[in-house]
């Protein structure tokens, strides 16, 4: 389990009626103004000394609360004349690699994951088919013309497109919580994807599937299009139940995901791997 946040820590030292660290209080306030734009990526914090006389505290105490902030990347410290703290963007991508190691601590299984997805990516859907924005369906069109032609080429890059064409969905539907949630566990859809590719690279019946999958995006393209957000959602969700039963008949859906191994590539059917990513969806 990953240690509590300084902001936690100290919100449950208050509750057992201990004050919390100088640090965790100077890091907590330098993280709100963080957080309400009070201070901007790209800003640089005081010099320690300033800050050191604006929370009444020591340099080892200044540099604590520093650190507590860079170790949550919302700040960068650099040495040299030119040095000092300087608020960061926010990497959603470490983030989400955090969320998948939390998860796969956790023991969660594959179908925990697709059970999840078909919780937040049906109604996205119908969200999407409501503001049925031509900018939003031209893109999802682009993804899959672009599969389409990865199909013939590149397997691996299919798989990817494949995932993607899901994280468009959240990104689109106008709620800001689920295209984060969608984000956030994106990486282990895409591993996944690419993990049942190169598990069924020399099946032959395989590429039936992947035609019909194609197939299912390009009709669910046309609901969102036609603004029938009842038809877009259930269709969704039956495409991703279809879709999670044949995923999980190639894996056990009870074993933990895992986020860290990387097994070797396996020569592929079509063309040549573009890349080499990642590609775990779950521990055999």
């Amino acid at each position: 389990m990953p240690n509590p946040t300084p902001i936690r820590r100290a919100a449950a030292a208050q509750l057992n009626g201990k004050p919390p660290k100088a640090a965790e209080r100077v890091a907590a306030e330098l993280r709100h103004q963080i957080v309400t734009g009070r201070l901007k990526p790209g800003d640089k914090l005081h010099p320690e000394s300033v800050l050191q006389t604006e929370f009444a505290i020591s340099r080892p105490t200044m540099r604590e609360a520093l650190r507590l902030l860079e170790s949550e990347s919302l700040i960068s410290i650099s040495r040299g004349k030119h040095g000092g703290a300087r608020v960061s963007t926010i990497d959603l991508g470490a983030v989400a690699r955090q969320v998948g190691v939390f998860l796969q601590v956790q023991g969660t299984t594959l179908q925990d994951v697709w059970l999840a997805r078909t919780i937040f990516e049906p109604p996205a859907a119908g969200m999407l088919a409501v503001h049925h924005d031509p900018a939003a369906i031209a893109e999802l069109e682009a993804n899959i013309a672009e599969a389409k032609e990865a199909a013939r080429s590149d397997l691996i890059r299919y798989a990817d497109l494949s995932a993607e064409f899901s994280l468009l969905i959240t990104r689109h539907c106008g709620n800001r919580t689920l295209d984060l949630l969608a984000s956030l566990i994106f990486d282990i859809i895409r591993r996944q994807h690419e993990d049942v590719t190169e598990r069924t690279i020399t099946r032959a019946s395989v590429d039936k599937l992947r035609q019909q999958s194609i197939r299912s995006r390009e009709q669910a393209v046309e609901l969102m299009r036609s603004g029938d957000a009842v038809a877009t959602e259930r269709f969704w969700r039956e495409h991703l139940l279809h879709m999670r039963d044949l995923v999980l008949a190639a894996y056990d859906g009870s074993v933990t995901i895992d986020v860290l191994s990387e097994p070797a590539r396996k020569p592929r059917a079509v063309g040549k791997v573009r890349r080499a990513a990642p590609v775990v969806a779950a521990r055999s």
